[in-house]
């Protein structure tokens, strides 16, 4: 999911319901602040030695303390005027930086935006590391082993 699609999809929903995000371990509290989105640079060498570099962008989300959820509508004023302000932002990857409580922040995938009730729900899932040889080895063999063979340039 990039910024652009998010908003797209939340385009589609009525401005005026709440906007409710969700995590595995329940609803972010009402009352939630967007403290910012962020866009990186990334430049990385993997374990295969192989260099990389992409932008990756980040919305940070603070969990509430009471109050009310955002409006579909606020957040995609917001969303709105960061894409046009920051120039990338909306083509780039998009992740979610939260803490339940604001305790031990993690990363989130989301997926996409759904009417739930009076309610608009968006799902954050769980990031895990992975291995990008791997995962590419695994892909061109169709071979379920970590980093497969020598030739993958994985773990060596």
């Amino acid at each position: 999911m990039t910024p652009q699609s998010l908003l797209d999809g939340l385009q589609k929903m009525p401005a005026d319901l709440p906007l409710i995000f969700q995590t595995g371990e329940g609803t972010i509290g009402a009352g939630y602040h967007v403290t910012e989105f962020k866009l990186a640079k990334v430049g990385s060498i993997d374990c295969g030695g192989r260099l990389a570099s992409w932008t990756e962008a980040a919305l940070q989300l603070l969990d509430g303390q009471g109050g009310s959820h955002m409006k579909v509508g606020k957040f995609n004023s917001i969303l709105e005027q960061s894409i046009a302000r920051l120039t990338g932002l909306g083509e780039s990857p998009l992740q979610v930086e939260f803490a339940h409580e604001n305790q031990g922040m993690r990363i989130y995938d989301l997926a996409a935006p759904e009417l739930r009730g009076r309610a608009v729900a968006v799902r954050l899932r769980d990031v895990r590391a992975h291995c990008k040889p791997a995962l590419e080895h695994v892909a061109a063999t169709d071979n379920s082993g970590c980093c497969g063979s020598s030739a993958s340039g994985c773990c060596n």
